[in-house]
């Protein structure tokens, strides 16, 4: 079996690549990787990899179609910033959004899947190998939360709303207060805003939107999310069941252990 990956930032791509590998160890993974994105480890988890500029377009066809794979992934983020720098898209990606109203990243990514898709490429749920990484419902690991169930709730009707805005998926929350609201800047610097304009004892929160499109922009935490949680002594993490992948997550669960930080799987609310 040959499997495609459109690999992009940090550590899903290459978690994805091992989970293959470990599924089927005859498998041969293929992937595209972008300069200045990807990690160049990959190289050590896949059979072939290609090496491509953000925003050329055509050749990323012209690579999925050379290797006469239909079915592919897509894991790992592209910095949604290279939205708004122009210069870096080959013609057909500026034929394909230039003129677009809708530029947040959901909408951009979004219409590039559909293009690729019009030629005959088949995108998986990004998820279909990592059931095991994911967030499960109720208390992942030890550590007490006991004082944390006002916020928690409170936290819950807000998140549940402001995912289905599409503007980010994290949100950070202190004794009955909004303190923190994620946008293109990512997970860890909402994180680390919110502690400047609060202090120690937040509460994250990470969800998905109802409609998530789970073949890409798939929510994930890991070690340096974590870290930065404990520098900063937030109370602890709540990530929406089922949804969010957890990276090392074995690994994650014990240091948040060893560090007091609750993790929490919960759903949304009404």
């Amino acid at each position: 079996m040959r499997v495609g990956i459109i690999a992009g930032n940090r550590k899903l791509p290459l978690l994805l690549a091992q989970r293959i590998k470990q599924k089927d160890k005859q498998s041969k993974v293929v992937a595209i990787c972008f300069r200045g994105e990807t990690d160049p480890s990959i190289e050590n988890h896949v059979d072939q990899a290609h090496w491509l500029k953000v925003g050329a377009l055509g050749q990323l066809k012209e690579v999925i179609q050379a290797e006469g794979l239909k079915d592919w992934i897509m894991a790992g983020q592209i910095n949604p910033l290279h939205i708004f720098r122009r210069k870096s898209w080959d013609k057909q990606l500026e034929s394909l959004i230039g003129s677009a109203s809708d530029f947040r990243p959901h909408a951009v990514f979004k219409a590039i899947i559909n293009d690729l898709e019009s030629v005959g490429i088949n995108f998986l749920d990004s998820t279909v190998y990592l059931s095991d990484d994911l967030a499960k419902e109720g208390l992942m690991n030890f550590a007490d939360f006991s004082d944390l169930n006002q916020d928690i709730d409170f936290g819950l009707k807000v998140i549940s709303r402001f995912v289905e805005l599409d503007v980010g998926q994290t949100i950070v929350v202190k004794k009955g207060s909004v303190v923190g609201l994620e946008s293109l800047e990512g997970t860890d610097r909402a994180i680390n805003r919110a502690y400047r304009l609060a202090g120690k004892g937040c509460l994250v929160l990470k969800f998905s939107k109802s409609n998530q499109d789970l073949r890409f922009d798939v929510p994930v935490v890991g070690i340096s999310t974590l870290k930065l949680l404990k520098s900063i002594k937030a109370r602890g993490l709540v990530l929406e069941k089922d949804k969010v992948i957890i990276l090392d997550k074995p690994l994650f669960l014990s240091l948040a252990d060893k560090w007091k930080i609750p993790v929490i799987g919960r759903s949304k609310v009404a």
